[in-house]
């Protein structure tokens, strides 16, 4: 019969290096979606990263306007909508940062 193990556990025992740590397939432990790839705080983390590289990105791209416009190659209307955009991208990016800040020392403060 095969030894099972939690998928919490194993997970703890990678980040903390345990190298004996066997694979969910050899011991017989199923996920959906196959191998345990990252936990859910790493793919939130990623997807948090890649947003604020589209924010930088959006930044370059109205900044380039901006100069393009004072060359007088674009029209100001599409420097008004590029920076509009910007505008509400870097809202959003400090409301959900301040959200998580909020939300992280709400948790470190809980009772264990």
């Amino acid at each position: 019969m095969p030894r099972t193990i939690s998928p919490a556990s194993l997970r703890l025992a990678q980040l903390l290096g345990d190298n004996k740590t066997e694979s969910p397939r050899s011991i017989g432990l199923s996920t959906v979606a196959g191998e345990l790839k990252n936990s859910p705080f790493e793919d939130i983390l990623s997807k948090a990263i890649n947003s604020l590289d589209a924010v930088s990105k959006q930044e370059i791209r109205a900044n380039q306007l901006v100069g393009s416009y004072l060359k007088g190659e674009v029209e100001l209307s599409d420097v008004m909508i590029e920076t509009s955009k910007l505008s509400v991208m870097v809202q959003l990016a400090v409301t959900t940062i301040n959200s998580a800040v909020s939300t992280f020392k709400e948790i470190t403060q809980m009772q264990v």
